[in-house]
């Protein structure tokens, strides 16, 4: 199994092929050099304390292509099982920004998510205004660490606009999440 260091830790990185796709749409090579590249820009900074350890708080990546099952959803967009501390990188969407600051800040977001998840007593938000307040939450993080790894004034930019628009966040939650299991009314249950 390949692994990244992240800040003195050891991040396993494992790959699923899901419904719908097929081994070829995971390029192994090329994941695993973009993770190295954004592990290697994430050691280079000397953190605030609060986000290195939310960065070392993830346990594991997992790159896939199609749709996986994650918390008893079947997803086709990343998302992290907070319970486990894995974080379900879509290969396609990994492609799609290939530069490691836009890396560095996508996989810091997930990360917080598993502070807050721990703050609040390792239970999920199941209320959608709850889930759109860590969301409102964890992209306000993500804007100071894209701050910090050196992104594009249009990468924050879209960061901020994303943030302001709760419309958005609404929809991002619920893009792409295939309940496989009971939930209540109302309720999304994965996290973006």
């Amino acid at each position: 199994m390949a692994s990244i260091d992240i800040l003195g830790k050891g991040v396993p990185i494992d790959f699923e092929v899901g419904e719908g796709a097929v081994a070829a749409d995971l390029d192994r090579p090329r994941l695993i050099a973009g993770a190295e590249e954004m592990a290697a820009l994430i050691n280079g900074i000397d953190w605030p304390p609060h986000y290195r350890d939310a960065f070392r708080g993830m346990k594991k990546i997992v790159f896939f292509a199609g749709k996986v099952v994650v918390d008893n959803h079947l997803m086709d967009r990343p998302c992290c099982d907070q319970d486990d501390a894995i974080f379900y990188w879509e290969a396609e969407e990994f492609f799609r920004n290939t530069d490691a600051d836009v890396h560095a800040n996508t996989f810091f977001h997930d990360c917080w998510h598993l502070v807050q998840y721990k703050a609040a007593g390792n239970q999920y938000a199941y209320k959608l205004v709850d889930q759109v307040n860590r969301e409102v939450d964890a992209i306000n993080h993500q804007i100071g660490v894209a701050h910090l790894v050196g992104c594009s004034t249009s990468e924050i930019k879209f960061l901020e606009d994303f943030r302001d628009d709760q419309r958005l966040i609404v929809a991002r939650l619920d893009e792409g999440v295939n309940q496989l299991a009971p939930h209540k009314p109302g309720e999304i249950t994965a996290q973006v």
